[in-house]
């Protein structure tokens, strides 16, 4: 019997065009049993720089933090048909014109279809084949599945790992989604495994219960209580506001139902989503986050991301530079940009100064940071 978790024939062309990449090669699982319970070795966590996890996968605009952890589990579970693929297929696609791998286990639907979905949103074939891997199991996950994905990941740069769908993926394995034991069990299989040894961000879709009003208000996925102990990342809930169609655009709210480390508040939007139809069907996807905001006394607004990296880019510059490089540099809202600098200006951080023919010109007095979100986890409630 053929072993599902091998690359499709219409991805054959990987382990070619990968050979001449020098990437990283991941570790694969040498583990005996019993291997598990002797003591880690703490020197080399130290040694390697302790850092804070934090989420950097799947960037978003306006914040300078991304959506999944990179080597944890994370979820994205909403109703069905609600745009749960298109946006993680979103996600691999930047990291893929990044230069970077991903991996898509697919029991939900056919190759074509996501290659189609990725052209659509701008990714050449020559990018999907280079740098995407791509599985479509019937069987269930075994230590033979683990050598093959150990296999297709040698070389690679493996950034995040999407597992479409959960409760799909449960079926293949036998297992019964309200059953805690059995769903304990089956995330120290396949997600766990590729968040630890292959060091990628999984992204687990999964669903909500059917009645819109129940999801809409539901705190996380269908099913067992134990799949979100075993999210050790993040989990959004995405919300749909206009369903995405051929004849409509998409639009979206991601909330945040759990962030292990305390980037993003239980609750809060941790992003908005837009699904644009273009000409000859392509798609224009867009994540963005309000930016942060601070009030003056008199209720005045002070985003304090755009005026750190105003700040940021007057450091790596030479003397006084115009308001209009500030915005090509800065690259983002140019309206936002431009308040961040009167902003600077108006605390003192920069001043205006007279430069050749009249202009004026902006230069730094001093940096300007946001305060650093909390170190300490356990501020996290989960």
């Amino acid at each position: 019997m053929t072993d599902t978790f091998t690359d499709q024939k219409v991805f054959a062309s990987f382990a070619e065009l990968s050979k001449t990449r020098p990437i990283q090669t991941p570790p694969t699982l040498k583990r005996l049993p019993g291997d598990s319970w002797k003591p880690v070795d703490l020197k080399t966590v130290i040694a390697d720089g302790f850092e804070q996890a934090r989420p950097t996968i799947g960037s978003v605009d306006n914040v300078d933090i991304g959506l999944f952890y990179p080597g944890r589990i994370n979820m994205l579970f909403g109703d069905s048909g609600g745009g749960k693929t298109w946006l993680a297929l979103f996600v691999i696609g930047e990291l893929m014109k990044q230069g970077r791998d991903a991996i898509l286990i697919d029991y939900e639907d056919h190759p074509t279809s996501q290659v189609h979905r990725l052209e659509q949103m701008g990714i050449n074939r020559d990018t999907i084949l280079q740098h995407l891997i791509y599985l479509q199991p019937s069987e269930k996950w075994s230590k033979h599945s683990e050598q093959n994905i150990a296999d297709a990941c040698k070389d690679r740069d493996v950034a995040v790992a999407v597992l479409d769908s959960t409760g799909e993926a449960l079926s293949v394995d036998g297992v019964q989604p309200n059953a805690d034991d059995e769903i304990a069990k089956w995330f120290r299989g396949c997600a766990r495994y590729l968040a630890d040894e292959i060091g990628a961000a999984v992204v687990l879709l999964d669903h909500v219960v059917k009645s819109k009003e129940a999801s809409r208000n539901s705190d996380f996925a269908s099913g067992s209580h134990r799949k979100r102990a075993a999210i050790n990342g993040a989990a959004y809930f995405l919300d749909v506001i206009h369903a995405p169609s051929r004849d409509h655009d998409g639009t979206f709210k991601l909330l945040t139902r759990k962030c292990r480390f305390g980037w993003r508040k239980h609750g809060t939007i941790a992003c908005e989503v837009s699904m644009k139809n273009k000409a000859d069907f392509q798609i224009d996807f867009a994540v963005t986050a309000q930016p942060d905001i601070q009030r003056t006394a008199s209720g005045k607004p002070i985003f304090t991301w755009y005026m750190e990296k105003v700040s940021e880019f007057l450091e790596s510059v030479a003397g006084p530079t115009s308001k209009n490089k500030i915005v090509l540099g800065v690259n983002k809202n140019s309206r936002l940009t431009t308040t961040a600098i009167g902003t600077l200006v108006e605390q003192g951080y920069c001043k205006i100064q007279q430069g050749s023919r009249g202009a004026h010109l902006i230069s730094l007095v001093k940096p300007y940071r946001r305060e650093a979100p909390p170190e300490d986890s356990s501020k996290n409630p989960f």
